[in-house]
């Protein structure tokens, strides 16, 4: 099986004009779905895809519409192609439902959007460990007994777990997710695969406990810290694939495309 991982699309139908800050970075970066296509279009050239990863961000400010509109683009590129997705910290849960999952308004949930998908060989477990608002991410005692049910249930079959937030200090300026301690010690007795994560942007490769550990580029842009809190944001993307054999990563490899495109430079205490 080849699975394609992104992250950190941020995509946003219209990015408001700003001169100030944050917005004035976005508002000067190109839309997404345009290193995105460029992407997906060398890729099905040359890999016979099975199934995408998408670990969070999928959206910057988790409007509806934006949700509707960017499923509805991935299925006109990928066909049948099915998609798992984690959510991240500018992703609204109920807003996910509503535009992506096609749920009514009326019912549409703001609980963790957490999902299993089944394989002959392996358990795919996508793991929310996040909330809008939250930076560095939020689990509840609810979540994690919902994961060590989940694990219990998958416990005699290889696991690959999808999160949005990193695990690993070094790998970033940002906070690891305060959760990071229970999540290692809920999943140490069982036969995880590899962890997929997102959230900073950088690619990075890692083993943490044995455990293949892999964050994938973002597919919008990227801050450097410069330190004294200046953030200087760049154009950058990517994407991970990996080649899946009897629930085990046997081949991966890492695309990051960097335009040199210096978007803003923000000091990001003010």
């Amino acid at each position: 099986m080849n699975i394609l991982h992104l992250s950190d699309i941020h995509y946003r139908r219209e990015y408001e004009a700003s001169e100030i800050g944050y917005k004035a970075m976005l508002a000067k970066m190109q839309n997404p779905l345009i290193p995105l296509e460029t992407c997906l279009t060398a890729i099905l050239q040359q890999t016979k895809l099975d199934l995408v990863i998408i670990s969070g961000d999928l959206t910057e400010d988790g409007a509806i519409t934006d949700y509707h509109y960017l499923k509805k683009w991935f299925y006109d590129k990928l066909n049948d192609i099915p998609i798992i997705v984690t959510l991240g910290n500018h992703d609204i849960k109920e807003h996910f439902r509503i535009g992506w999952c096609q749920e009514d308004s009326q019912t549409a949930s703001s609980n963790p959007y957490n999902h299993v998908a089944t394989y002959p060989d392996f358990t795919i477990i996508s793991f929310d460990n996040s909330c809008h608002g939250y930076a560095d991410g939020i689990a509840d005692e609810q979540q994690f007994q919902w994961l060590a049910e989940t694990l219990e249930q998958e416990h005699d079959r290889p696991i690959i777990l999808v999160t949005h937030h990193h695990l690993l200090p070094q790998q970033s300026s940002m906070p690891i997710w305060p959760g990071t301690k229970r999540f290692l010690d809920l999943i140490a007795p069982y036969n995880i695969s590899c962890i997929l994560n997102g959230h900073t942007h950088h690619h990075f490769n890692a083993e943490i406990n044995r455990i293949p550990y892999f964050t994938v580029s973002g597919m919008s842009f990227v801050g450097e810290d410069e330190g004294e809190g200046i953030v200087r944001f760049e154009e950058r993307y990517g994407y991970n694939l990996y080649r899946v054999e009897q629930g085990h990563i046997i081949q991966s490899t890492s695309e990051t495309l960097i335009p040199g495109h210096v978007l803003e430079t923000i000091d990001m205490k003010k």
